[in-house]
């Protein structure tokens, strides 16, 4: 290819092609496809298509970064000259380029090396650029002339042309278009080479450096490789090829993209680890996200707030227990509980009176059936390290179903090296080359495993999903009934922003389109910080409880190939997180509750902050196990009444941010709490049995461990 200063540029001459606009349109959704595979920088693109499509496509066209251009224009001014149209037509509907004195225009329809000159001129007068076709016939070919039609050609035009940058120069050997007959790339790079040497012999070495000269001529995906790296090969002017979804292939072996050059070493990674085909479409999708370098930021700008939405209180729909029958609840259960010094999956913790967060939800299930007399479908998302201890645990409800009826297992995505987006690898442990892709994989992981296929053939409708941490995220028919009356293809279930939540995502509207988005702090710009925590502007925050039609789910995997467009979150990691020597890496995340701008008619409600009880420490932890919590007859937890919906404030020592090490300090149970409004732990303690915590209550102890013995602590400072 191009020296250094000159672009590559592709042009794709549709000539009287094809039959309907439709067809062109589903051309351009083809080429749409593999966008990302092109680095526009280093390519620019014109097409040509027939002049009566020439205004119906410019948005299509230019939507890909592409230029429209006409394929002749009259070589004279306005007038009485029916069946032409000007270069100040093309400049007023926008059409920038022209293709000028194309070899079928010279040879079917007469036109002269004199009208080609005339051409010229009227682009260069109006500011159109062109691209300037010649070309040698096969019988001057074979006399030896091609140099000489060459120069003849271009001679003709050289005087007319004042502002070269808006000249491209394509040579086509007539013999060679559309006959299947390629010049072999070395006749090609003589020729344009020689075409080159006759401009700067006429014009000037400045000119003859900087001028672009294509080569056009039967170029196909496979013979356009080696053709490019000729050096006097600048691009190519491609004909029936263009028509093609397969003329991406050509743009793309001219300007290659990050994603075109790293795509094919991800893609045998994952197939060689048994990735499915969904699991690697859904990263195909993320990772040309990261490689377009496109803006993953959401800047106030593009924000307007959410003021009301419909509340939990104010919904009249009446339960309707038959809709369960088409209903799945499905817990979110990846997550290991490290940050609580837990190597296996958090739900197994203890919660309350020796059930765990799985028991709680394998009886509330149970329960439901029980009393509506119905059947109730229930899964869980697993991750590889969660998988196998919680299909144990939940061996013993015989009820529930098993293997692949229970669980489906979450993706893995490929970690990606930071210097140059390459896959990351890590000899020491291949297990740290692969990180999870974010719960926003919850959907491929469904579409991959055969599981929505599997629910949508039986008849299920609906999906109920949350995290197995959150407690007050239990089937409710009044929710279930007004989900289905709505008719909304996803709802989210959104609470009401407190001070306390404020460094968490928010619903916003999207400016431009109406419709609901996510924000998450991640994606906002440093200098939006101030208003992303503004709780009286943006009320709401997303509880990770979401409503969804599965008929409109398996709608939007068809409408996007397999791959939801969820906006990508990156995390900048080392490969081994305990290394921090170690390579850096980006990990590719996306979350589900960001779905909610993929769906049309996508909808919200405020729901009680008693459906959002999540247990993320410690803290949380000795709470629910207080008495400051009931367990019901169907197996939910909640507030007890004299809380009035307030949670008691526990803050414990770091010392106790381990489970185990929380256990040591409450041998004989929790102490009460359910009059506590405070209490603070500072230093190593144990309580006696019959503690009682009322108001405010901190509690110091600044050498080794001591006991709280028995008794009623009101509003005080207990140093011991």
């Amino acid at each position: 290819g191009a020296a250094m200063s000159r672009k590559f540029i592709v042009g794709g001459n549709w000539k009287c092609n094809p039959k309907t606009g439709k067809e062109c349109n589903e051309l351009l959704k083809e080429w749409k496809k593999t966008l990302s595979m092109v680095d526009g920088s280093k390519v620019e693109v014109v097409i040509c298509p027939p002049a009566l499509w020439m205004t119906s496509l410019t948005d299509g066209i230019q939507g890909l970064g592409m230029c429209v251009s006409a394929q002749n224009v009259s070589k004279t001014g306005a007038g009485a000259f029916t069946g032409e149209w000007t270069a100040e037509n093309l400049v007023d509907i926008g059409v920038s380029w022209t293709l000028i004195g194309h070899s079928e225009r010279r040879t079917k329809y007469g036109e002269t090396d004199a009208d080609t000159a005339e051409k010229v001129a009227k682009c260069q007068a109006a500011g159109v650029s062109a691209i300037l076709c010649i070309g040698e016939l096969l019988e001057e070919r074979e006399a030896g002339k091609t140099d000489e039609v060459n120069k003849r050609q271009l001679g003709a035009c050289i005087p007319s042309i004042k502002d070269w940058d808006k000249i491209v120069i394509a040579y086509e050997p007539v013999w060679a278009i559309g006959t299947g007959k390629v010049a072999t790339p070395e006749q090609a790079e003589e020729t344009q080479a020689a075409i080159r040497a006759y401009i700067k012999q006429a014009v000037g070495a400045a000119v003859a450096e900087k001028v672009r000269i294509q080569y056009g001529g039967s170029v196909t995906p496979d013979n356009c490789a080696e053709l490019i790296t000729k050096p006097n090969i600048d691009g190519f002017l491609v004909g029936g090829a263009s028509l093609k979804p397969s003329f991406m292939d050509i743009i793309k072996t001219v300007g290659p993209s990050k994603m075109a050059t790293m795509w094919p070493s991800f893609q045998e990674k994952m197939s060689k680890d048994g990735c499915n085909d969904a699991a690697i479409a859904a990263f195909k999708y993320t990772y040309g996200v990261l490689t377009s370098g496109a803006d993953v930021m959401i800047p106030e700008s593009k924000l307007d707030p959410v003021e009301t939405l419909p509340t939990y209180e104010s919904i009249k729909a009446k339960p309707d227990p038959r809709l369960l029958k088409k209903t799945l609840v499905l817990k979110l259960n990846g997550g290991l509980g490290t940050g609580m010094g837990l190597e296996k999956a958090k739900s197994l913790l203890e919660v309350t009176k020796g059930n765990s967060f799985l028991d709680l939800i394998a009886q509330q299930v149970a329960s439901m059936k029980k009393e509506f007399k119905t059947d109730l479908k229930f899964m869980l998302m697993n991750s590889f390290a969660t998988s196998a201890d919680t299909l144990e645990a939940l061996s013993k409800y015989e009820t529930l179903g098993t293997g692949s009826d229970l669980e489906f297992v979450q993706n893995k995505a490929p970690k990606v090296t930071a210097t140059d987006m390459s896959p990351a690898t890590w000899e020491k442990d291949k297990g740290h080359e692969w990180c999870p892709p974010g719960h926003g994989d919850l959907y491929p992981a469904m579409l991959g495993s055969g599981t929505l296929d599997k629910l949508l053939k039986k008849g299920y409708k609906y999906m109920f999903v949350s995290n197995s941490d959150n407690l007050g995220a239990t089937m409710d028919l009044k929710i279930l009934k007004y989900f289905a009356d709505s008719r909304a293809p996803f709802m989210m279930e959104v609470a009401e922003r407190t001070d306390a939540d404020k460094k968490g995502g928010h619903l916003a509207k999207d400016k431009a389109t109406g419709g609901l988005l996510l924000r998450e702090s991640a994606q906002c710009p440093e200098a939006d910080e101030k208003e992303f925590q503004n709780t009286d502007k943006y009320k709401f925050f997303n509880t990770n409880n979401l409503w969804v039609d599965l008929v409109a789910l398996k709608a939007q995997f068809k409408k996007h190939d397999g791959a939801l467009p969820l906006p990508v979150m990156k995390n900048a990691k080392t490969v081994d997180p305990r290394d921090k020597e170690s390579t850096k890496v980006l990990q590719l995340e996306t979350a589900m509750g960001a779905a909610i701008q993929c769906f049309e008619g996508a909808s919200a409600l405020v729901i009680p902050r008693s459906r959002f009880a999540p247990v993320k420490t410690t803290n949380d932890l000795l709470a629910l196990r207080s008495d400051a919590y009931v367990l019901t007859e169907d197996f939910r937890i909640q507030l007890a009444p004299e809380r009035n919906g307030v949670p008691p404030d526990v803050k414990l020592d770091g010392a106790y941010k381990f489970v185990d090490a929380m256990d040591s300090m409450i041998p004989n149970g929790p102490p009460s709490l359910i009059a506590c409004k405070k209490l603070v732990v500072e230093g190593k303690v144990t309580f006696a049995a019959g503690v009682t915590i009322k108001g405010t209550v901190t509690i110091k102890n600044s050498g080794a461990s001591k006991e709280v013995p028995a008794g009623v602590y009101e509003d005080k400072t207990l140093d011991l």
